[in-house]
């Protein structure tokens, strides 16, 4: 939300005062109830309190701005973490990590916090009786709180499994709630999202930047239809959105990212950051500037090679990577490109303007993509070929050679790849072509070379590491806390 300042009011204070809490994703005293009370009175408190809702994607102890890259692109075969923490973020490349993971527990409950958020909103909103909140904006402003609720759990579902569903800030008692079935929470992310298609606008509130939209709620429903396996609906919501007249692409993709470049018209859904009142610091920890910071998500040795071997060297290889030498060898993994240092590796160069990058959550390729691959899927595999094309013909690629089903799997997963890197989608690609059989990702990431030739074992690094550590394990400190909680297979 461009130019709006970050309101400390009250109704940041009470969804903080109900979530911020690390110790557990639900705090156990409701300290906040007198502050409700006192809060939720005029229109002004609603859209103050739906703006806190969208702040803390800004902040969020960091998992939009920094660890979800680590999570997906970093934990796939797109990248080498690299960075100094070996305890935390060097098991998610080998997918190693264990129970007592202090970045997988943090961020959990980040997440749930954010649903707090949210649910302070859906809690209080609806019983504001100033005439000027009208029955049509207040409508608005629960479905953009189900937008930004649905999402988090998107994450939660998508990379821990079955969840607790918390959806309201009272509690009644219920401080230990048992994980939902990953059916149950999806259920629920598709309800509120189509809550959310119902009353959101195509164009963002009161010209907003940085609000869900109609698109947006579109084009996560899309995602989710699409994790599920449920291709006929993912199907339906790519082509809304693509239809819908909203969002085009940018003709070059190196206009694509940059602060010059936020908001643009592929744009569907970002998360806002002005530089003064919002600052995207993540970016600093993936772009090599000589700061003394150890950078994160290297573009990998294989991840390069599949630029290459599509030809693929313009705009696109020139905006996702910035060659420059390391001020050090990368250590996770270790000297993946090689022992001399004054030699180049590919950086991350998406987000160079330090600050005041928007994050890109969703955009129209990434959907035309996802169209494709449920194209394809259904067995519509002329429809699925021009999506494709239309993405390669952007990139200055020539069109795919594939023909058969099966290769315009491997195909469309393979231009997702190049197209989205650091992008935070690579990971849950990969976890839906291992579910079609297009591809097996223990096998995939266990057939990883560096750059001089050595296979790095991924996947086989950590004892029992095995197919359930494509799911994060239940943090320690919450088994701990909530009895109700049970651990994930495996570990």
């Amino acid at each position: 939300m461009r130019n709006i300042k970050i309101f400390l009011t009250c109704a940041t204070v009470v969804a903080l005062g109900l979530s911020a809490c690390k110790k557990s994703f639900i705090d156990k005293v409701p300290k906040s109830n007198l502050v409700t009370k006192n809060f939720y009175k005029t229109a002004q408190d609603a859209e103050s309190a739906l703006t806190g809702a969208y702040n803390y994607l800004t902040q969020g102890y960091g998992f939009y701005q920094y660890d979800n890259h680590l999570f997906t692109d970093g934990r796939s075969d797109n990248c080498y973490i690299n960075g100094d923490d070996n305890v935390n973020e060097w098991p998610l490349e080998t997918l190693s990590y264990i129970p007592g993971n202090t970045k997988l527990s943090g961020e959990w409950a980040t997440l749930y916090a954010m649903i707090s958020q949210a649910n302070s909103v859906l809690d209080n909103v609806p019983n504001i009786a100033d005439p000027a909140l009208t029955a049509t904006r207040k409508a608005q402003i629960l479905a953009e709180a189900r937008f930004l609720r649905a999402l988090n759990y998107y994450w939660l579902v998508t990379e821990w499994g079955p969840t607790p569903l918390v959806l309201t800030t009272n509690y009644n008692g219920n401080y230990t709630p048992k994980r939902a079935a990953v059916a149950d929470v999806y259920a629920q992310i598709i309800a509120d999202l189509q809550f959310a298609d119902a009353n959101l606008l195509p164009t963002p509130a009161n010209g907003e930047k940085g609000r869900a939209t109609q698109g947006a709620a579109d084009a996560l429903l899309a995602k989710v239809y699409a994790q599920m396996g449920d291709y006929t609906n993912c199907l339906t919501y790519c082509n809304k959105v693509i239809s819908g007249g909203q969002y085009s692409l940018v003709a070059n993709y190196a206009n694509l990212f940059g602060a010059a470049n936020n908001n643009n018209s592929e744009s569907i859904f970002e998360i806002e950051f002005d530089g003064t009142n919002t600052y995207n610091w993540g970016n600093g920890l993936f772009v090599q500037y000589t700061d003394g910071w150890p950078k994160r998500n290297i573009g990998s040795y294989d991840l390069i090679q599949a630029f290459k071997a599509e030809g693929d060297s313009g705009p696109r290889y020139q905006t996702t990577f910035q060659w420059q030498a390391p001020p050090a060898t990368i250590t996770m993994p270790a000297n993946a490109w090689g022992t001399d240092a004054t030699k180049p590796v590919p950086y991350c160069a998406k987000y160079l303007d330090f600050g005041t990058d928007d994050i890109v959550v969703m955009r129209l390729a990434d959907i035309i993509l996802l169209a494709a691959e449920a194209n394809n899927q259904l067995g519509n595999l002329a429809a699925a070929t021009t999506e494709l094309n239309q993405i390669r013909t952007r990139a200055g690629v020539a069109n795919t050679t594939a023909v058969t089903k099966s290769d315009l799997a491997l195909a469309i997963l393979n231009e997702r790849r190049l197209e989205l890197v650091n992008e935070c989608w690579r990971w849950n690609d990969l976890l839906r072509a291992n579910a079609n059989g297009t591809i097996n990702i223990l096998t995939l990431m266990n057939s990883q070379h560096d750059a001089t030739g050595k296979l790095l074992q991924y996947g086989v690094n950590g004892a029992g590491v095995d197919a359930n550590h494509l799911l994060f394990p239940i943090g320690t400190n919450e088994l701990q806390l909530n009895p109700n909680l049970t651990q994930n297979p495996g570990y």
